[in-house]
């Protein structure tokens, strides 16, 4: 028992021991695999780290490369990269979960590199455009900040693994060191089972061994990594000598490690910048500063030069330093783009010297201002007219400088426009100077930067007193010329009228007359009557024509028509004509000829018309010929050649100049022996010049004499003359009977009257006859009509404005056949436009008369029925509308009213053009103004309107060139709708009396 005890003791304290020892090694085990598994972890993501940052520097260069040079081959793997650098930092991103400060590093590292890609992307965009503009961000150092931000969050996640691998190595050697001391302390306790312990110490031992194997190749693995990565590592002693170097400094210097190892680090850096290296580092030794970074060159081995960055820390041990750990990175790219940036910084402050020189020079005054309105920049002329100096101005607004309330606000006003609408601005302006007042122009404009942001705003003043001088002379010119258009055109219609309407008379009743039984020299005085009006009217036409071309007032139409229509027309007038002469006519139309033409078919008519009747009458035996043939042709396009001859009198070759002027006759005894005012030839060279077309003559005195037109057209189809040229004239029927038809004749001349009257009686026809457009309305009011014969030029009220009364007010359809002997352009598209049906010019044939006739009241409805619902749909828009002044409900207010707007709104609008032309546009704002409100009461179609928008356009001074058209046609609006107003207004009066 007592042996049993001891045994029983040692064997408890073996067991205790071998307990102990059992818990110890497990422990040693345990502490083992985690401290491999962190030397692993830590190894894995310094290595996804260092990854990341050579593949960031590899994408550098390669758009660097790209940006330099413009070779794709530098960006053609960049999709790689960026997949590989995704895939680093996923691996990445998983070991670090457990760590919160790396994962926020790691969030940082994923913004700053999406921010890089995307300038890298910016970069390639901009390259793709131009060089400059892709240098122009490089400039910018936007890339070089952004990586330098990115190389500090990689050194600090870097940094803190290398802390976290130094402790696992510790905590790998503690281990070792305590199963050591587990060891021989359980030796100690258990020398009974010394076997067994040192079977379990062996195991032990070679667990640490295996662990340690482990470490080394991973220190291996991790030392080739930093072999194989994009920078250089070395170390170095106190004294600047290279004890370790990575095998990346070949690529770098052209020397291999074992060439640097033991010597200086000067011996790559070139010697005029080896002190100031020199200095750097003994600084950071002396001072203790931990860590540092410094731009160099080094001297390649075959005499290159690289710039390289070079990050440098201390190692210290126990308080002191003990050498330097610097990691070393080509910059060489970067350093060469921010030398050349620094060279277009200095280039740029050279080009602001000579810029700030050029605009001293500049005759105009220039300046440049913030958006607060404080000047920036003034140029010599500035200073030296407005009498300032730099110190006076720059810093200033206006308001700081000008005194005057007025013009302050409206230069200030002109700033606020620019920058709001960021468009330039124009103003005027009158400074007073000792010399005189100067007219200055002002043009104003915004500043932008490269980004399109708006920087300030910058004006260039310029004297314009000799051109505002001009420019008020042009104006009374203009004036003076308007006056005279407009008197032209007044004594062209007033002319029209008052010859044409007595013509018209002469000519019908000499129509009428031939119609009944004469004697035989009765029949000739009538026939001589006949042919002299026929001459008289021609005269007329001729001087009509002649004036409005000079006046431009004749227009070309460009409409499909039959040429073959135009040349049947001629040969059979002109055949019976040349008969009487017993001359021989012919026309000849070549087969290559296109028969259907776009042009103006009229005015080829009139052009022909006028070569074959001088033709015949210069002809006195022969012959008188028309050829027609093609001068050039393209597949929508050709010139065709007219040739008119003859064998008449011909033409001296002294007098061919002068036969195409005014007035102008081949010789003196011309008019006497044939007559005409020598206008004809005139008048065709004039309209075919008008169509850019030419006219060339060919004459023998005795022989003959040939004109050949050359006139371009259109080539057109069938289809389109049929649908889209001129419908064709009515064709001749007997004689109808209109019985129980009515016509109302408005007509204030009572020779037409009657010539219309007995012309209308003839077909059975119940005419009724008023002298003006009033007389008109009142008979329209109590009686009924199939057709209205309506005059132009009438007293009270003229054709135009009953025409549109009767279609507006009265709302009939009757149809409404418009006679008017005026020449006015346009003339025929307005009635048409107030609701007239036809358009018949005076004097007119009895066959015109005939054709309306038929239209209108036989039973065609067809003819009838587009015009009336076009009509229908005019009459419901009223041009007038005086309901709101009617609800007044008392005649003598309403009376005064109308008085006031009659006496206000005509004179207004006059003098609204008298401004206008002045371009004085206050004023045409004011005025506007007040005409608008005068119209609120009596309405006038679109007359409100356009004084709203004449009054913007003054205010804001914007399509200032549309205002006088608009005021014209207020005007013209005015007076057309004024009678009407009136009528109406006479009219609620006797209602409410």
């Amino acid at each position: 028992m007592k042996t049993y005890r001891p045994i029983l003791f040692v064997l408890s304290i073996v067991l205790a021991g071998v307990a102990f020892f059992i818990w110890s090694a497990w422990k040693d085990r345990l502490r083992a695999r985690d401290s491999q598994q962190w030397l692993s972890h830590n190894n894995d993501v310094i290595k996804a780290l260092d990854s990341v940052q050579i593949l960031i520097t590899s994408k550098e260069s390669a758009v660097r490369g790209y940006t330099i040079t413009g070779d794709y081959v530098f960006i053609a793997h960049l999709p790689n990269y960026n997949k590989i650098i995704r895939s680093s930092l996923e691996q990445a991103s998983r070991l670090l979960a457990d760590n919160p400060q790396q994962v926020v590093r790691l969030q940082q590292l994923r913004q700053l590199l999406h921010e890089k890609e995307q300038f890298q992307q910016l970069i390639v965009h901009a390259r793709k455009v131009s060089y400059d503009s892709a240098m122009q961000l490089t400039a910018s150092l936007k890339g070089k900040n952004i990586m330098d931000r990115i190389s500090v969050v990689l050194e600090q996640m870097k940094a803190d693994q290398q802390k976290l691998l130094g402790a696992s190595i510790v905590r790998n050697q503690e281990a070792g060191h305590q199963s050591v001391q587990t060891a021989i302390i359980g030796a100690l306790m258990v020398l009974v089972f010394i076997i067994i312990l040192l079977v379990r110490l062996n195991r032990d031992i070679l667990l640490r061994r295996k662990a340690e194997e482990e470490l080394q190749k991973s220190e291996t693995r991790y030392r080739q990594f930093v072999e194989n990565a994009g920078v250089i590592t070395y170390t170095a002693d106190i004294q600047g000598n290279f004890t370790f170097i990575s095998q990346q400094v070949k690529a770098l210097t052209g020397y291999s490690p074992e060439e640097l190892l033991g010597k200086h680090f000067s011996v790559l850096i070139p010697p005029d910048w080896i002190p100031k290296v020199a200095e750097k580092y003994r600084q950071q030794f002396v001072n203790r500063i931990r860590e540092t970074t410094l731009i160099f060159p080094i001297q390649f081995k075959n005499n290159g030069t690289r710039w390289v960055e070079q990050d440098v820390i201390l190692l210290d041990k126990d308080g002191r330093v003990q050498g330097f750990q610097c990691v070393v990175k080509d910059v060489t790219e970067q350093e060469l783009v921010r030398q050349k940036l620094q060279k277009i910084e200095e280039e740029q402050k050279e080009y602001q010297y000579r810029i700030q020189a050029i605009l001293d020079n500049a005759p105009l005054i220039i300046y440049v201002k913030d958006l607060q309105g404080r000047y920036l920049l003034v140029n010599r002329q500035f200073r030296q007219i407005f009498g300032l100096t730099d110190e006076m101005v720059i810093g200033k607004t206006v308001a700081d400088i000008d005194g005057k309330e007025s013009s302050t606000e409206r230069y200030i006003a002109a700033d606020r426009q620019v920058i709001e609408t960021r468009k330039p601005v124009e103003l005027e302006d009158v400074l007073h100077l000792p010399d005189g007042d100067h007219h200055l122009l002002t043009i104003k404009f915004p500043l932008f930067d490269q980004d399109n942001q708006l920087l300030g705003v910058s004006g260039f003043m310029k004297d314009i007193t000799e051109m505002v001088k001009s420019r008020q002379d042009m104006i009374a010119a203009r004036q003076k010329a308007e006056t005279a258009e407009a008197l032209q055109e007044q004594f062209l219609a007033n002319m029209s009228h008052e010859i044409r309407t007595p013509m018209n008379g002469i000519i019908g009743m000499t129509s009428l007359l031939m119609q009944t039984p004469l004697q035989q020299h009765q029949q000739e005085y009538v026939q001589m009557i006949k042919q002299s009006s026929d001459n008289l009217l021609v005269l007329i036409n001729d001087i009509l024509d002649l004036s409005k071309i000079k006046a431009g007032k004749i227009s070309i139409e460009k409409i499909p028509f039959h040429l073959e229509e135009i040349i049947k027309t001629l040969n059979t007038a002109f055949r019976i004509k040349a008969s009487e002469k017993k001359l021989s006519f012919s026309t000849l139309l070549h087969p290559a000829v296109p028969h259907h033409l776009t042009g103006d078919p009229h005015r080829l008519s009139q052009i022909l018309t006028n070569l074959l009747s001088n033709a015949i009458k210069f002809t006195e035996h022969g012959y008188v010929t028309l050829e027609i043939n093609v001068q050039e042709q393209a597949p929508r396009r050709v010139v065709l050649c007219f040739q008119v001859s003859d064998s008449g009198i011909g033409i001296d070759e002294k007098q061919l100049p002068l036969i195409f002027e005014s007035f102008s006759q081949a010789s003196s005894d011309t008019t006497r022996r044939f007559g005409g005012t020598g206008l004809g030839l005139a008048i065709t060279k004039r309209l075919v010049e008008l169509q850019r077309g030419s006219v060339h003559v060919t004459s023998k005195p005795g022989v003959g004499t040939t004109f050949s037109i050359s006139l371009p057209f259109g080539i057109s189809t069938e289809k389109e003359v049929v649908h889209g040229g001129e419908k064709p004239a009515a064709e001749s029927h007997t004689r109808e009977d209109y019985t129980g038809k009515h016509v109302l004749i408005v007509e204030d001349n009572e020779v037409n009257q009657r010539v219309l009257e007995y012309n209308l009686q003839q077909y059975n026809l119940t005419v009724s006859v008023v002298g003006n457009g009033k007389e008109a309305i009142q008979w329209l009011k109590k009686n009924t009509t199939h057709l209205v014969l309506m005059d132009l030029h009438m007293p009270l009220m003229d054709g135009f404005q009953a025409t549109d009364y009767i279609r507006r007010q009265l709302k009939l359809t009757v149809p409404i056949v418009v006679l008017t002997a005026s020449v006015l352009r346009n003339e025929k598209q307005r009635c048409l436009q107030i609701g007239a049906n036809d358009y018949v010019a005076k004097p007119f044939a009895p066959e015109e008369l005939q054709r309306c006739l038929e239209k209108y009241l036989l039973s065609r409805k067809e003819a009838v029925d587009d015009q009336q619902a076009v009509i229908t749909a005019e009459a419901d828009h009223p041009v007038f509308d005086i309901s709101m002044l009617l609800q007044i409900n008392d005649s003598k207010v309403i009376g005064e009213i109308y008085r006031v707007f009659e006496n206000t709104v005509p004179s207004g609008l006059e003098e609204l053009k008298q401004l206008s032309i002045k371009e004085d546009w206050e004023a045409v704002y004011e005025l506007a103004h007040k005409l608008k409100s005068s119209l609120g009461i009596i309405r006038v179609k679109d007359l409100h309107a356009k004084m709203a928008a004449i009054e913007n356009n003054a205010r804001t001074q914007k399509k200032l060139q549309d205002v006088l058209p608009m005021i014209n046609e207020s005007i013209a609006a005015y007076y057309h709708v004024a009678p009407m107003i009136k009528m109406e207004i006479d009219k609620e009066n006797v209602a409410h009396r």
